[in-house]
């Protein structure tokens, strides 16, 4: 007998991609489950979280709200340091480790947003015919 014989090229891709396990769905189960579907490629342990994290995002919107396939970060991990000496540790880190591949998408000032209303919402007092 011949190794193509008895394996399936879907199954052995699907073993890549979870560390060499083959899981097959309990019959019992199969019978009581409708649309099983699984995304090997969004897997945890051997995939990428990133696309299983977008996965989740996309379906929580659908299908009113579109997502897209990633955010300006990709996955990558986000830092917002608050004061200069968490910068310092993060560029300490980042030279002890060797990554020069920092980005920084914003200025190191928080500023106000265009729709922020500069005006209170609340009515000014009313004088009455004394100016009290």
């Amino acid at each position: 007998m011949r190794a193509r014989d008895f394996i399936n090229e879907e199954m052995d891709l699907h073993a890549t991609k979870t560390g060499g396990k083959i899981h097959q769905i309990d019959p019992d189960h199969k019978g009581a489950l409708k649309n099983v579907t699984t995304f090997p490629n969004q897997n945890m342990n051997a995939g990428n979280q990133y696309m299983n994290y977008r996965m989740g995002l996309a379906l929580a919107g659908a299908p009113d709200y579109p997502t897209k396939a990633a955010s300006y970060i990709a996955g990558d991990p986000l830092l917002a340091p608050y004061t200069e000496a968490e910068m310092e540790m993060i560029n300490y880190a980042a030279k002890q480790i060797g990554d020069s591949s920092r980005i920084t998408h914003t200025s190191k000032r928080s500023e106000e947003l265009a729709d922020v209303q500069k005006t209170s919402p609340v009515a000014k007092p009313s004088r009455n015919r004394y100016g009290v």
